[in-house]
C-alpha cells in the first residue's frame, strides 16, 4: 500500500470567541490501487484528533508524544488533526482556569469534522489562499470536483468520517474526556488517554475536578451498559449505534500519579461500571457484565515510563495502535 499525505498548517477560529487556533491537518489516501479494499475503506473513514499537555508548562502540538502519535497514526486514517488549544504555541488567547474554554476549542475541530469543512481564519488566510489550497488538493486527488463544500471561499473540504479517536496526552486527556460521545454521534468517538493527570487534576481545573471525573465515570458506565444491552437482545438487521470505548495508558514511574494510584483508580472505574451494568440489567449474565466492562474500559501500565515519555514515545504509539486498530467493527 502506498499512502500519500497532504499536510496543511493553518489557523481556525474557535467557536467560543473567534480566537485563532493553530492547527496541522493531515489528509491521507492510498494511491497504490493494490491495497486490501476492506482495509482501505475502514482507514478512509477514520480520523484522529490529538490534544497536548498543559500550555502554561510548555504543552503544545509539537510535543514529543503528540508528534510520535501523529507520525504513526496519520497514515492509518483519512484525517489527522493536531492543534494548539488557546494559549499554546501560536494560538491566541489564554489557558482558562477550568478547561471550559478549551472544551469549546476542541468542539470547534469536531464541528468541522462533522460538517466535512475546515473553516480557515480570515485574518490569517485570504480567499485567494483558500482557492489555491483547493486547487492543490484537487490536483493531488484529495478533493472531488463535485464536492459541494468546495463552493465556500473560506473553507477547505474534509473527507467524510465515521470513526474518530480523541487522543489526549496529560491535560489534553482532561479536555478530551469532557466531550460526550453522544454530542457527535456521526463521528463515532472513542477515547485514548495518555498519562491522565489524575493526582494533580485539582491544579489544572480547580473546583471542576469532580465534574471531570464524573464525566469519565458516566462515559464508561453508559458504554458498558449499552454494550450489555446490545448483546442481551436479538439484534435486527438495522446497524447498531456506536458505543464509545476508553483506553488509558500511563507509565509506572509517572511522577505525578503513582502506579498504585492509577491501578486503584482504574479498579474503581471497573467496579463502578460493573455495578452500573448490574443495576441497569439485574438479570444480566455475570460473564456478559464482565465483557461489557472490558469492552468499555481498557488500561495499560508501561513499566518504568515517566510522565514525559522521553525516549519511550514508541511505547505510547504501540499501545494506542494495538488497542484502537482491532476495535474497528468489534461491536
Amino acid at each position: 500500500m502506498v499512502v500519500e499525505t497532504f499536510e496543511l498548517s493553518c489557523f481556525v477560529p474557535s467557536r467560543l470567541d473567534g480566537r485563532a487556533l493553530e492547527a496541522v491537518v493531515t489528509l491521507a489516501a492510498d494511491r497504490s490501487g493494490q491495497g486490501d479494499a476492506a482495509a482501505e475503506t475502514a482507514r478512509a473513514a477514520k480520523a484522529v484528533v490529538y490534544l497536548h499537555p498543559y500550555p502554561p508548562l510548555g504543552g503544545q502540538l509539537r510535543n514529543n508524544v503528540v508528534h510520535e502519535l501523529a507520525s504513526v497514526l496519520e497514515r492509518r486514517v483519512a484525517v489527522s488533526i493536531a492543534f494548539n488549544l488557546r494559549g499554546a504555541g501560536r494560538s491566541e488567547g489564554r489557558t482558562s482556569w477550568t478547561g471550559t474554554s478549551e472544551q469549546e476549542d476542541l468542539r470547534t475541530i469536531l464541528d468541522m469534522l462533522n460538517a466535512r469543512s475546515l473553516v480557515l481564519h480570515p485574518r490569517y488566510h485570504s480567499q485567494a489562499e483558500c482557492s489555491t489550497l483547493r486547487t492543490q488538493m484537487r490536483a493531488r486527488g484529495f478533493l472531488l470536483s463535485g464536492d459541494t463544500a468546495a463552493s465556500r471561499l473560506d473553507t477547505v473540504p474534509l473527507p467524510p468520517v465515521t470513526s474518530t479517536l480523541l487522543c489526549g496526552y496529560s491535560y489534553g486527556a482532561v479536555v478530551a474526556a469532557a466531550i460526550a460521545a453522544d454530542e457527535y454521534p456521526l463521528l463515532a468517538i472513542d477515547y485514548a488517554y495518555v498519562s491522565y493527570p489524575y493526582s494533580v487534576l485539582w491544579a489544572l481545573v480547580l473546583q471542576r475536578r469532580g465534574w471531570y471525573l464524573q464525566r469519565l465515570v458516566d462515559t464508561i458506565c453508559n458504554a458498558a451498559a449499552a454494550y450489555a444491552n446490545q448483546h442481551a437482545v436479538v439484534t435486527s438487521a438495522r446497524p447498531c449505534p456506536h458505543i464509545p470505548q476508553t483506553f488509558f495508558v500511563a507509565g509506572s514511574a509517572d511522577g505525578f500519579s503513582s502506579a498504585s494510584t492509577y491501578e486503584r483508580w482504574w479498579e474503581q472505574l471497573r467496579a463502578c461500571a460493573l455495578q452500573f451494568v448490574q443495576a441497569q440489567q439485574p438479570s444480566v449474565n455475570p460473564d456478559m457484565a464482565a465483557a461489557a466492562v472490558s469492552y468499555a474500559l481498557a488500561v495499560e501500565l508501561v513499566l518504568n515510563a515517566n510522565h514525559g515519555w522521553l525516549r519511550r514515545e514508541r511505547d505510547v504509539s504501540d499501545a494506542v495502535v494495538s488497542w484502537w486498530g482491532p476495535l474497528q467493527g468489534s461491536q
